[in-house]
Order: structure tokens, then C-alpha cells, then sequence
């Protein structure tokens, strides 16, 4: 009897060894921002749909990249809800207990031949994308508050900031349920223009923003999302977005001070809410500078930066 291709997917989850290491090299980025990481070897993805990828493909997918980046792979579900623009995608779930928030780390396989990251074994058409054989993969690795009360398991209802956003076209203003590029990096600008603490990150906003806008709400970016490096992030991040928060809605209103002071005495009263005192300001400078990113001349000729991590 053949397997279904979701049971099938949720074995391969289950069947990663949770103290597992990844076969791989460093994490990048490349000249487009895109984050991937080196294989210590190659895996073949095959003819994807132009439609979007089934199940039985991501299947098989799941297992060649598992071989690589258990680490990243292990205590995760499938996530369902892909929109449009990620549908050649597949996006992991792992939700991790906060104080006064949750959090549910997504992280997107990006699957789509781009040029440059492999051999393509067999080309494309009209309904299917090429298959290659690559030695990396690309990602996009977050950390997404979520309301406490959330339903266990992969979905999830986002801590919101905004409940919509808008994007100037044509001298008239539109609102999207579901962002588009453009209107998320406008919307992270702000987030950290609202921040203010620049200070803190170890480099620009325009080449790596840690903090970025998506689901309506601060998500932390975690290049190197191992089961220690989430919970490192979960403990700076849930205090961080406290502060985020507080600059787009009254904190109290939502949060009750005597749980925050119990919790993150470290949030100094303030007329928003909470800033961060000098301790979190340590915090967070800690853990934000135990990352660097390097570019020699060869890095450079190929538009890659390499994102080292020291703990």
C-alpha cells in the first residue's frame, strides 16, 4: 500500500534525530539578500509544477535536504497557508514557549532554480520549472510572536502590530491582506526607524535587517536556526518585541504591567510602555554581536557575504 505523501512528510519530521548536526558548510547571503547554506555535497530537486509543488515532490525533497540540516529540520511540522508568492516553497513550524507571547519558527525552503546554485539536469517548459542538482540551499529562517491562546501545532494567529498596511499607487492608497515584498521592507524600515537602537546590530538595516516585518507584526530572523540558537533568540526577542510593540500600540492595554515587571524587569516604565533598561541593552548587544559578516575579494566577485556565528 503507497504511503500518503503528508503522512509521508510527517515521518521524515519525526525520523530526525533531535540532537542531529548538519552536513553543511557556512550560512550566506547572497547579492540579493537571500540566505543559504553550503551542502558537503549535492541533491537533485526535480520538475516542479509551474502551478505550485505536490506532495508526493516534497516529499522526496524533504528527505534529500533532511541528510544535510537535520538540525534545522528537527521538532517541525509542515506548515500549511503557503500564499501565492511561496507556493515552490516548503515551510517548517516549530512553535516555542514565551512569557507573555509564544513564538512559531517558520522556516521556507525556497525551491525554485534561480541560476547559479546548481547543474540542470533537465530543462524546463510552460509546465514545469527545470530540475538541477545543487549543493545548497536557500532559506528564510523567523521567529513570529504568536498570541498565547493559539491553537497548538503549526497554525498560528500573529501578535499584530498593524492590522493592515498600505502601498501608494497611482495617487491612491490600497490595502493588502497579504504583503508583497515592496510593502514588507517599507513596513521593516519603520520598525526600525520606530526602534531607534541601531546600536545594538552588528550591521545595516539595508544589507541584513535581523528584524523584519511579516504576518503583521516583528519577526526575528535567525540565520542558523539550531534548537540552542532558537531558544537564545526566543530569550532577547520576547522582551525586544515587547519594546516594538509599545511604539505602534499601548503595551498595557494589551500586555498587564504586573506580568511584564514579573517577567522582563529589564523594561524600564515608560509612557509607551516599556523601553529597554541597561541590562537588556547588554542583552541584546551580546547576542546580536556574536554575529559578524565577512567578505574577502572571492566572496566579493561572487556577491556573497558569510554569516559567521560565535557563542
Amino acid at each position: 500500500m503507497t504511503m500518503d505523501p503528508l503522512e509521508k512528510i510527517d515521518e521524515i519530521l519525526n525520523g530526525i534525530d533531535a540532537g542531529a548536526d548538519n552536513d553543511t558548510g557556512a550560512v550566506y547571503i547572497n547579492s540579493v539578500k537571500n540566505e543559504f547554506v553550503l551542502f558537503n555535497g549535492r541533491i537533485e530537486i526535480p520538475r516542479l509544477p509551474v502551478k505550485e509543488i505536490d506532495p508526493a515532490s516534497a516529499a522526496d525533497i524533504l528527505a534529500s535536504i533532511a541528510r544535510y540540516i537535520p538540525a534545522y529540520m528537527a521538532g517541525r511540522r509542515l506548515a500549511s497557508g503557503i500564499s501565492a508568492a511561496h507556493q515552490h516553497s516548503l515551510r517548517l513550524a516549530r512553535r516555542l514557549e514565551g512569557n507573555l507571547v509564544d513564538f512559531v519558527h517558520l522556516f521556507r525552503i525556497d525551491l525554485k532554480y534561480g541560476g547559479g546554485a546548481g547543474e540542470i539536469l533537465e530543462r524546463g517548459g510552460t509546465d514545469y520549472y527545470p530540475s538541477y542538482a545543487t549543493d545548497r540551499v536557500y532559506f528564510k529562517s523567523r521567529l513570529v510572536p504568536v498570541e498565547k491562546e493559539a491553537a497548538p501545532g503549526t497554525g498560528f494567529l500573529p501578535v499584530r502590530l498593524v492590522d493592515s498596511t498600505y502601498t501608494d499607487s497611482d495617487q491612491y492608497f490600497h490595502t493588502f491582506a497579504i504583503f508583497e515584498e515592496t510593502g514588507n521592507r517599507e513596513a521593516t524600515m519603520e520598525i526600525h526607524r520606530r526602534l531607534d537602537m541601531r546600536d545594538i546590530f552588528p550591521v545595516s538595516t539595508s544589507l541584513y535587517p535581523f528584524v523584519e516585518f511579516e504576518h503583521f507584526t516583528a519577526c526575528l530572523n535567525v540565520p542558523d536556526p539550531t534548537a540552542p540558537e532558537l531558544e537564545r533568540a526566543k530569550a532577547v526577542f520576547e522582551p525586544l518585541f515587547l519594546h516594538i510593540y509599545s511604539r505602534y500600540r499601548p503595551l498595557h492595554d494589551r500586555f498587564p504591567r504586573d506580568k511584564i515587571e514579573e517577567s522582563f524587569p529589564e523594561l524600564c516604565p515608560s509612557a509607551g510602555g516599556g523601553a529597554p533598561g541597561d541590562g537588556l541593552r547588554a542583552r541584546l548587544a551580546e547576542y546580536f554581536g556574536g554575529y559578524s559578516f565577512h567578505r574577502d575579494d572571492e566572496l566579493a566577485l561572487k556577491g556573497w557575504w558569510r554569516i559567521d556565528i560565535v557563542r
